[in-house]
């Protein structure tokens, strides 16, 4: 999804008032945005507390220090350093998790994501394989 494609889907929605402009919606998605990353610019990782974003119902972003490592070139078999640097990870809530696991069968809605209640994921059928050389399932 796009920064244009967002802004569309939310200003598209109805439960928002209807006197919202495109133009109030791109500033608002804006300054969301803004902040998030204003936030984990200036927050400093220690040890015991590393920077957190969490939005109740989607997930949590976590900042954290990835170290230096080294790693090998796959054309030239070159081993190459990679220093330590910052990142941004992201992990889903349960809610979140719930609903993606239920193959798009409902269409998620505002108040999708504010339940508390989740619906429980059913695991994968497992369904045995046949060996080419011997017809036997495994």
């Amino acid at each position: 999804m796009t920064k244009a494609e967002l802004i569309e889907r939310v200003y598209d929605r109805k439960h928002l008032p209807r006197d919202l402009t495109k133009k109030t919606v791109i500033q608002i998605v804006d300054a969301v945005f803004t902040e998030m990353g204003d936030y984990f610019i200036r927050s400093k990782l220690t040890r015991n507390q590393t920077a957190k974003l969490t939005y109740p119902g989607f997930g949590t972003f976590s900042k954290r220090r990835r170290g230096t490592r080294i790693v090998k070139l796959p054309n030239s078999k070159e081993s190459v350093t990679i220093p330590a640097q910052e990142t941004i990870t992201f992990s889903p809530g349960q809610e979140l998790r719930s609903l993606l696991n239920r193959n798009g069968k409902d269409r998620v809605g505002p108040k999708a994501m504010g339940k508390t209640s989740a619906a429980k994921a059913i695991p994968p059928k497992t369904i045995p394989t046949k060996s080419a050389a011997s017809g036997k399932s495994e």
